[in-house]
């Protein structure tokens, strides 16, 4: 049997609980299944059998009136964990209708998620093929008829271009070429014979993904498909991207997970020099280094899915750093897999090779590693801004997990402030609760990387987006090793009330490993701003060095003991 991704073995909601994703664990773990979607990848074919049987188990009551996080990136991970296209594919349904539990009104929703729940797929029209990641230069146009809309123009590299019925799509509704956040506004269209599916691109992740565009010819939508009012497009897109990147991490925590699940089989049944190669060091060193990174991808995953929960677009520093943080985790893990599997793993009709395309998109995926470096960034001079009357840190934290799963509709309040916690008084609050590691280089890195923001505020270098960027991933850093600790140390995870969870016992010796690695990554991204800035490095960033290098390598026999443990 396939096994569970790390991201639902840690998840502290108990989501397979749900008789609709416990069935498409079911289906996706039978061999049948994965056989089927290994030759239409091959094939370049979009999975219309294996989605046709997810539409009968009912997977769109998982995007619908009940939706909430937990459940849609448990989606993400498990159907990432098998083929990406297929996790793609489900997912675009999730990111298109979010803008409707975010902003439609209640008649709009629900004639929405009755289609929904009768088989229709929803694909999200954004961008345009000049125009980027840029979206306010977009000039796809919406132009007043009557009561309702003519639509005019192309959209590209969309998702579900030429198959999926419910178009979700950001039109230009101003007069004129000026640039301003009122002049769009989402509309659901109804696919019909105005609407020209353009060729599909040849794409080298999820070949088989339906990616083309979408021309409109005057196609006319009434005023009853406006997603919130006229002008409110911009707006409902980014509360929509702030919450859906923390499902984008999801995807990335699966693919790491399904690729280590190949991995290790493989490692356990090649056979070349008289025994199975997971007996080497070095294959198992690589095992235990794609481990390491699952984990901390799936940590990471959960946290955001956590935050967003709870604050809804008040958690765009989760968010943020998840995307960041989890793509580039699942990119290198992938890579720790395909050294074990070596030329097996360059081969079209072995199963590993999936992976090591497939993982390419999620970086560029609902905004690309730049991005998100910008968006932390920009966050930084208020984590650092020091505090006085802020309520303890701890308890804030721990209120996340306690909160029970919400819909996604009470999570999209447009108002809502993004919220910071006190990072230094956090994590000394960890570090004071007796648990499994050390915590003192993580203080010591914080105090750091906090100390770094201060002194560049209203420095020349701060307007540099070399300096900036480092500390950013630094941010992203130090949230996935929070996120780790929270999750993965029995006792701290006790301590903010999250449920006990065996697979944390049992994954200690990679978390101990997985921990110290992301202190080595966040120590370097702070020396790499202070030399780009011509700083001083913070001596405590100096001190952490070689205790880290410790307790990275103090677990090192333990941890190929366990991935030497039949898989």
């Amino acid at each position: 049997m396939h096994a569970l991704p790390t991201w639902i073995r840690l998840c502290p909601v108990d989501v397979l609980r749900d008789p609709v994703l416990a069935q498409t664990a079911e289906l996706l773990a039978a061999p049948a299944t994965a056989a089927a979607l290994h030759a239409g990848q091959q094939a370049g074919a979009y999975p219309e059998e294996i989605v046709a049987e997810l539409q009968r188990i009912g997977v769109g009551r998982l995007l619908t009136a009940g939706a909430d996080v937990f459940r849609l990136c448990a989606l993400n991970a498990l159907s990432a964990s098998v083929d990406g296209t297929l996790a793609i594919t489900l997912g675009v349904n999730a990111l298109a209708l979010l803008p409707v539990h975010l902003g439609a009104a209640p008649e709009l929703q629900r004639r929405v998620f009755a289609r929904v729940e009768r088989g229709a797929f929803s694909s999200m029209l954004l961008t345009e093929l000049e125009h980027g990641s840029n979206l306010l230069r977009n000039q796809a146009r919406a132009t007043v008829d009557g009561d309702g809309f003519r639509l005019t123009g192309e959209k590209h590299l969309i998702n579900g271009a030429t198959r999926h019925d419910l178009l979700i799509s950001l039109m230009r509704t101003a007069a004129g070429e000026a640039v301003a956040f009122g002049d769009f506004t989402l509309f659901v269209v109804e696919r019909d014979a105005t609407v020209e599916a353009l060729p599909r691109w040849s794409t080298l992740p999820m070949r088989g993904a339906d990616i083309a565009g979408v021309r409109f010819h005057g196609t006319r939508v009434g005023p009853d498909a406006i997603v919130g009012k006229v002008g409110d497009g911009f707006s409902l897109v980014q509360r929509t991207l702030t919450l859906s990147r923390g499902g984008i991490s999801g995807l990335a925590s699966g693919c790491a997970s399904g690729a280590l699940a190949l991995a290790r089989q493989y490692a356990h049944t090649r056979d070349v020099y008289g025994g199975p190669i997971v007996g080497l060091d070095a294959i198992a060193d690589h095992l235990v280094r794609h481990a390491e990174l699952d984990l901390a991808a799936a940590c990471m995953a959960i946290k955001a899915a956590v935050a967003a929960n709870t604050l809804g677009v008040g958690a765009a520093v989760y968010t943020a750093a998840a995307k960041l943080a989890c793509c580039a985790l699942a990119e290198e893990a992938v890579e720790q897999g395909r050294r074990v599997a070596s030329s097996r793993a360059l081969l079209t009709d072995q199963p590993y090779e999936r992976f090591v395309r497939d993982v390419l998109l999620f970086g560029v995926f609902d905004g690309t590693s730049h991005l998100m470096l910008q968006d932390l960034g920009l966050r930084l001079p208020q984590l650092a801004k020091p505090r006085q009357d802020d309520a303890p840190a701890l308890p804030q934290i721990a209120a996340l997990y306690a909160a029970a799963p919400r819909p996604l509709s009470a999570l999209g309040e447009s108002r809502a402030p993004v919220r910071h916690v006190d990072l230094a008084a956090y994590v000394r609050a960890l570090d004071a609760i007796p648990g499994t590691a050390s915590l003192a280089p993580l203080v010591a890195l914080t105090d750091a990387l906090l100390g770094l923001v201060r002194d560049l505020r209203g420095h020349r270098a701060w307007s540099d987006q070399g300096v900036r960027f480092p500390l950013a991933e630094a941010l992203a850093w130090l949230e996935c090793s929070l996120a780790l600790v929270e999750l993965c140390d029995p006792p701290r995870r006790a301590a903010l009330g999250a449920p006990a969870c065996p697979a944390a016992q049992d994954l200690e010796a990679i978390f101990h490993g997985a921990l110290a690695g992301l202190g080595l990554r966040l120590r370097d991204r702070l020396l790499a701003a202070a030399a780009a800035a011509d700083l001083a490095v913070p001596a405590e960033a100096v001190a952490t060095e070689r205790e880290l290098v410790a307790a990275r390598a103090a677990p090192r026999a333990a941890a190929r003991a366990h991935v030497r443990a039949a898989a």
